[in-house]
C-alpha cells in the first residue's frame, strides 16, 4: 500500500518584524499598536467522521493591543495598562503571548483623532448623561 503524502497549504508569515521607538517622548509611544492575524489550536470532543476532522480547519484570530516585544520567537502584545504618578506605565494587563510560528500578518495600526471627533464624542456622551440624569429624577 503506497501512503500518500498529505500537504497542508497556509501562508507564511512575512518575515516582517515591527520596530519599537525606544526614543519615543511618551513611554505608551514606544509601543507601536497592532493587529496580529494568527493561527489557532482547535478541538472538538464530538464523534466525527475521518474525512470531517481531515478536513476541520484552523480558526484564524484576530488581535489587536501594544506590541511589547518579538524576540525568541515570541510576539508579545498588551491591552491594558496603569499609569503612574508621572505619566509612565507601571502595569500592563490583558497581554496575549503568541508563538511567531502560528502568525499569518502582523501589521501597524495608525489612527488620529480629530479635534471634531474629540467634541462629537464629548457631546454624545454628555447627551447620554443628560437623559441618564432626567430619567433618574423622574
Amino acid at each position: 500500500m503506497v501512503k500518500q503524502k498529505r500537504t497542508m497549504t497556509r501562508k507564511r508569515m512575512t518575515k516582517k518584524k515591527i520596530k519599537i521607538n525606544r526614543k519615543a517622548k511618551t513611554e505608551l509611544d514606544k509601543y507601536p499598536l497592532v493587529e496580529v492575524k494568527w493561527l489557532d489550536i482547535c478541538s472538538d470532543s464530538s464523534w466525527l467522521s475521518m474525512k470531517d476532522a481531515m478536513s476541520m480547519p484552523l480558526p484564524m484570530c484576530n488581535t489587536k493591543g501594544h506590541l511589547l516585544s518579538q524576540a525568541k520567537g515570541i510576539t508579545r502584545i498588551f491591552g491594558d495598562y496603569s499609569e503612574g504618578t508621572k505619566g509612565n506605565i507601571e502595569e500592563i494587563g490583558n497581554v496575549t503571548i503568541i508563538p511567531n510560528s502560528v502568525i499569518i500578518d502582523i501589521k501597524k495600526i495608525s489612527w488620529q483623532i480629530s479635534n471634531k471627533c474629540v467634541l462629537l464624542i464629548y457631546y454624545i456622551n454628555y447627551k447620554d448623561f443628560e437623559w441618564l440624569h432626567m430619567e433618574t429624577r423622574n
